[in-house]
């Protein structure tokens, strides 16, 4: 390990000082001026632990909430957490902070694969994009070393291309980022692409793509210490014990994905009513067996894949038949794509649902809230309010899936509109259409019914990015720990359940982890790699303190009460045989939503009461 790396650690308590796994410094890169500096994480930042905490933090220090999210004057966090590079098993994810160009909120997004342990690799906790260039670049970094190159030759190219260029040309060591030509065109929901994972929600990529970043390529050769490292190798090993038994469970949810990749959950959804289907008018789709994962494992030749050490393999890349009939090679389909570009648009075509998903990796976009746009498209176009010279938009229409997805993301015609997510481009079209977009704050719905779990609707509704699935009662509400249709309680579980996994998004965890992995792990793992003794509440707490950070940051934007709500869609009966007509019952969600806000310790119109904010030790960031 180059020692040079730990002499250049903070010294002050703080928080309490980490030390063994974390290198306490992070990379400030102004792609404007072309410059690179090291940043001593001071002691307010460390005690955030990392991951989303860092940029959390950093994000409400640095940028002034009200900036257009395409603006020099935005930032692009790039963090890693205790764990990511060690050996405790699926800790593989790095998380982006930044201000949204989607929903114009503060942004958290995740990607697995191999990016976050090659910066830890680097010697680094942490990248931190400033500013915005005139020209496109490549940003290569090598441990704390950063050089500029030239993307003149791979602007208008794919994600996949970008990365292929760098690894040809600089080096096939080198883990990449790149945009597609959505970042490029700022489409609202751009993501950022690292090889077979992706920061899919919330338009990162089209921050990216303000700034001039194409690409980047990360390459690092140090050593990761831990604290102690021979209770960190017992913990590790304890863990692997526990995922491999969870993996090797038929029914279990870690076994399921092993087996099927995450589409293999499906069928349970689908047979509980709650599969959004036709822009979620149904609860569940007649053609869901031929997109699902047991087909896709059965049907297609599959490989399975993984992010750096994780003993799940959840990932999947197919060969297929493409709509040309050629044969094509893509990853995913994911379950939540699925939903996006399968049931929601009554697409039953297991290949043509690749190759959607493929062009959704090329061009750089969410497939989530691309689709969610799209079935909105269609549900206007069935209804005579809109429509596209030359393109039959029809639900189950293949020719117009691919097209719109094309329009969208080239910005040509239609897609102009379209490509500003679903909410804006409802407010473009005007006719009545709004309450038919299924979205929060511009963010399209995840693949999960709120009219069939009210708790996981509070959770769309609440969350700070937009229509977040990562943070709501989904198992405990389909698998029927908790009643589902139910409003009562749902506030305190939800509560419960956004702090708990804000905290475990410090380490940035994979959220699969948490299913096999007992709350009181995560300390013991901590403890082991920095030295630092936390409890469990202790972390919880932390949690909540950056969900009240990320409200204020909102709050301050301009967002309000209003923006915690649902489409009109959401209070109408789901149709189909096996959701039983389920509607969420707007005085109820009200009152749902009052409660939430009474126990979070806030206002009746959301805003953060000083009291609760000193008591967790921000009161400065009070409106």
């Amino acid at each position: 390990m180059h020692q040079g790396v730990r002499d250049g650690r903070n010294t002050g308590q703080g928080g309490g000082r980490l030390t063994g796994s974390m290198f306490d410094r992070m990379l400030r890169i102004d792609v404007g001026e072309k410059t690179s500096s090291l940043w001593a994480v001071p002691d307010d930042v460390r005690s955030y632990l990392g991951g989303m905490g860092y940029g959390v933090k950093i994000l409400s220090d640095e940028v002034d909430p009200r900036i257009d999210p395409r603006s020099p004057d935005n930032k692009v966090v790039l963090t890693v957490g205790p764990l990511t590079g060690t050996s405790a098993p699926m800790h593989a994810q790095s998380c982006i902070v930044t201000k949204s160009p989607l929903t114009g909120t503060i942004l958290n997004s995740y990607a697995g694969g191999f990016l976050g342990p090659e910066i830890k690799f680097c010697g680094l906790d942490g990248i931190i994009f400033e500013g915005a260039g005139a020209d496109w670049i490549i940003v290569l970094i090598d441990d704390d070393r950063v050089r500029f190159e030239s993307a003149a030759d791979i602007v208008g190219k794919t994600t996949e291309e970008a990365e292929t260029y760098i690894k040809e040309t600089y080096g096939n060591d080198y883990r990449t980022m790149s945009i597609g030509p959505a970042g490029e065109r700022g489409v609202a929901m751009a993501g950022a692409f690292s090889e077979t994972r992706a920061f899919g929600r919330g338009g990162a990529g089209a921050v990216l793509g303000s700034k001039r970043i194409k690409a980047i390529g990360v390459r690092g050769t140090h050593s990761i210490t831990t604290a102690d490292a021979g209770l960190f190798s017992k913990l590790t090993a304890q863990n692997m014990e526990v995922l491999r038994a969870a993996r090797a469970e038929e029914y279990g949810l870690l076994g399921i994905f092993s087996k099927y990749g995450t589409g293999g959950g499906m069928p349970l959804v689908q047979g509980r009513g709650a599969l959004p289907t036709k822009n979620h008018t149904y609860g569940s789709f007649d053609g869901a067996e031929k997109i699902d994962g047991p087909f896709y494992e059965e049907n297609l030749y599959t490989r399975r894949i993984a992010c750096f050490g994780c003993p799940v393999h959840c990932g999947r890349i197919h060969k297929f038949r493409g709509a040309d009939g050629g044969k094509l090679w893509g990853r995913g389909p994911e379950y939540e794509t699925m939903f996006s570009l399968g049931s929601n648009l009554l697409n039953g075509d297991a290949e043509i649902l690749a190759e959607a998903n493929r062009l959704t990796e090329l061009y750089g976009v969410d497939s989530l809230t691309l689709g969610v746009t799209i079935a909105w498209t269609l549900e206007m176009a069935e209804a005579g309010k809109l429509s596209v010279p030359g393109l039959d938009l029809q639900f189950g229409n293949a020719d117009a899936v691919l097209g719109l997805i094309h329009m969208i993301c080239m910005r040509e015609g239609i897609g102009d509109m379209l490509a500003k997510g679903p909410r804006q481009a409802a407010l473009e079209l005007g006719n009545g259409g709004l309450g038919r977009a299924m979205q929060v704050k511009n963010s399209g719905f995840a693949a999960w019914m709120p009219r069939r779990m009210k708790g996981t609707g509070l959770a769309y509704a609440t969350s700070n990015r937009g229509a977040c699935h990562k943070r709501a009662p989904i198992g405990a509400e389909i698998a029927g720990v908790i009643d589902m249709d139910s409003y009562e309680g749902k506030a305190a579980v939800l509560i419960e359940t956004q702090n708990s996994v804000n905290a475990i998004f410090t380490l940035i965890s994979c959220r699969f982890h948490e299913f096999a992995t007992d709350h009181d792990v995560y300390p013991k793992f901590i403890a082991a790699a920095t030295g630092r003794a936390i409890q469990w509440d202790e972390m919880v707490t932390l949690g909540e303190r950056i969900w009240n950070l990320e409200k204020l940051f909102n709050l301050k934007a301009g967002l309000t009460r209003d923006d915690d709500n649902l489409p009109g869609k959401c209070y109408e009966p789901v149709l189909g045989k096996t959701s039983q007509s389920a509607v969420m019952v707007e005085e109820k969600f009200e009152a749902m939503l009052d409660e939430y806000y009474s126990l979070r310790g806030w206002d009746s119109e959301g805003i953060p009461g000083k009291r609760k904010l000193d008591e967790l030790g921000i009161g400065d960031y009070a409106m």
